[in-house]
């Protein structure tokens, strides 16, 4: 136990601490800061914060309430003057001191088709602020209580529930249709990423021949699992220092977009995630290490990694199929399949609810998977140092188990 400690040590500390590791952790980071940042800036520079005017000659607003300052910078408070005389408003347009004014009929709220006045056409929120304005104004003046007017200032929330009851979700929350989307793509490129350096790895040492130094020292069964785990530990390194960025990104941006102050997972979601995850990134890491123990040159092993990945696209290919009938033949057999297993699962849990003996045969399917290609990398590898300078095929390794 203690030769495969050190074997992990050595991998996880070889690999961290090079500056590709670093680029490729801080990469993904640096760029959605970027994003945002060129976001927030085109957003400050054509956002229109001017005031915009009212004239109200049937005196329902005659005495306005302001709305409550807003903390979204994408929908800035605007303050809204009311205007006696409609040729003041129309100079003060023109001469860039509001951005518009609105013009309400005389017999205002028995006739609510109001004009608005432009030279420019303010953009939607503009005029979904001055609709907010208008009914806190009327609400204020019938001398409501105030859980009344911030009932009906907040509005209706719509909830989709399913026919038998046993799932639920608001319309605020949207971002749970995004998380299997999300969750496949760092799962993805997290896994290829360390796969690859493990891959790397195998195919090195086997063209330079250290490996034979090392195998002298450890099994073939010892030298792939601290591979294999230590491989693992650089992936969820990655992974961590992401989400713990994603996390204080979250928190940092909730000051700015309160919808996100109430960004939650459902804990059960969460723990299917990383029952499913955790065997995919072993069965992943064994993978590659056995591509790397059946191939002689890094290109060709990197080109066989590549095609490997293709089959985890697979359900964003057919996300809508999956989101229209989740439960369908297509999305269980996607389901059941090694590969698409961890991404179908996830977005079916999005949009149905998944039974509990599915999700119990896939993560079994996956333990089964991930405990054969550890067991199939070993042997590879020890096939492969026999047969030095020749490249296996998958049926040799099987054929040579067979004959033991």
């Amino acid at each position: 136990m203690a030769k495969i400690w050190q074997i992990i040590r050595y991998e996880y500390v070889r690999h961290v601490f090079r500056r590709r590791f670093l680029f490729s952790l801080l990469s993904l980071p640096a760029m959605i800061i970027v994003m945002v940042g060129a976001t927030l800036m085109v957003a400050h520079f054509e956002t229109d914060s001017t005031p915009v005017g009212y004239l109200d000659p049937s005196g329902a607003l005659a005495n306005p309430v302001q709305l409550p300052e807003s903390t979204d910078i994408f929908s800035p408070s605007i303050d809204f003057i009311a205007y006696e005389d409609q040729t003041q408003a129309q100079s003060d347009l023109e001469a860039g001191l509001i951005q518009a004014y609105y013009v309400l009929p005389a017999d205002y709220p028995q006739d609510i088709q109001a004009e608005l006045i432009y030279l420019k056409e303010p953009d939607s929120d503009v005029m979904n602020s001055f609709t907010d304005f208008v009914r806190l104004t009327l609400l204020e003046n019938e001398n409501l209580s105030e859980d009344v007017i911030n009932r009906l200032s907040e509005g209706s929330t719509v909830t989709l529930e399913s026919v038998d009851g046993s799932r639920q979700m608001r319309e605020d929350q949207w971002y749970l249709v995004l998380i299997p989307y999300i969750a496949g793509i760092l799962f993805v490129v997290v896994v290829m990423t360390s796969g690859g350096y493990l891959l790397q790895a195998v195919v090195e040492e086997k063209e330079n021949r250290t490996i034979e130094i090392m195998i002298t020292s450890v099994s073939s069964t010892q030298l792939m699992t601290g591979k294999i785990i230590g491989d693992i530990a650089v992936g969820l390194t990655q992974l961590v220092v992401w989400l713990l960025f994603a996390w204080g990104g979250l928190k940092v941006a909730g000051n700015f977009w309160p919808i996100l102050q109430d960004f939650s997972l459902p804990p059960d979601y969460v723990g299917v995630m990383l029952l499913i995850l955790l065997p995919s990134f072993v069965m992943v890491a064994a993978s590659m290490a056995a591509i790397g123990s059946t191939m002689t040159e890094m290109r060709e092993a990197q080109q066989i990694s590549g095609m490997f990945s293709l089959p985890f696209m697979i359900p964003f290919y057919v996300s809508s199929a999956i989101m229209m009938n989740p439960n369908g033949a297509l999305a269980r057999a996607l389901s059941y399949f090694p590969l698409t297993a961890p991404i179908t699962i996830l977005m079916r849990m999005s949009f149905t609810v998944v039974p509990a003996w599915q999700i119990a045969i896939t993560v079994a399917i996956l333990v089964f998977c991930a405990a054969f290609a550890i067991w199939f990398a070993s042997k590879a590898f020890r096939l492969g140092m026999l047969q030095y300078g020749k490249k296996l095929s998958f049926k040799e390794v099987l054929s040579a188990r067979a004959e033991k």
